[in-house]
């Protein structure tokens, strides 16, 4: 076909309209020199519709058989050599970029990283019973102490051996080992009141350092760490 007729029909999309010098489809946007010639009834080959053995023309059918072979070796041996990693998104393309962003934004700048402390893991503390009159009674996590008047009952309190308005086993205090506390009234006969509450009898109550607890009618009892 003359120069001056115009290009057949690009033979991977079938667009027409390709003239003289042009090197690439303006349909598939392949070069004319990677194509694989069409073959027609006389043996002859062709890019989109110029002949191969032209030398005056412009554009890249006019490759000869050397040049389009080695075309297609080449696409070929990229072909053979992609592998599935070659489908994943690469760091530097905008998937890859937007995964950094992702990343880097949940981060505060300067901040260490370190595991999430639970009340659980944090070591639990002895707590401290405060009486009227400088008397302390330090209750271990995993503890108890039992408060009333008789001494045989209550050996780790008998300062209160003189307070007649309690009972002889009045209350018991006791802390767990995680550090929680509570206090149990024993069925006393005058009441133990945490904030300002009377509790019933054998319900034990969460107390915690700051709280105060009342025995009876005026024994202030004030827990501190």
């Amino acid at each position: 076909m003359r120069e001056d007729e115009g290009a057949g029909p690009c033979p991977e999309c079938g667009t027409t309209g390709a003239h003289a010098g042009q090197l690439v489809c303006q349909g598939c946007l392949v070069p004319f020199a990677l194509m694989r010639p069409v073959r027609h009834a006389t043996g002859g080959a062709e890019y989109a519709g110029e002949a191969r053995g032209g030398t005056d023309a412009g554009y890249a059918g006019h490759a000869d058989d050397a040049v389009d072979a080695q075309g297609r070796e080449h696409a070929d041996d990229m072909g053979d050599d992609m592998d599935a990693t070659d489908a994943l998104p690469q760091v530097g393309g905008p998937a890859g970029r937007e995964a950094e962003h992702a990343r880097v934004i949940r981060l505060i700048p300067g901040a260490l990283q370190r595991a999430a402390q639970t009340r659980r893991d944090a070591p639990s503390q002895a707590l401290r019973l405060c009486f009227p009159g400088d008397e302390t009674v330090t209750v271990e996590p995993g503890g108890r102490v039992r408060l009333g008047r008789d001494p045989r009952l209550c050996p780790a309190v008998k300062f209160l051996a003189a307070h007649d308005n309690l009972s002889r086993l009045h209350a018991t205090f006791g802390v767990e080992a995680d550090g929680s506390a509570w206090i149990t009234d024993e069925d006393s006969t005058n009441g133990t009141f945490v904030h300002g509450y009377r509790l019933k009898a054998l319900e034990p109550a969460a107390v915690r350092p700051g709280d105060t607890v009342r025995l009876a009618a005026d024994l202030t009892v004030r827990i501190a760490l």
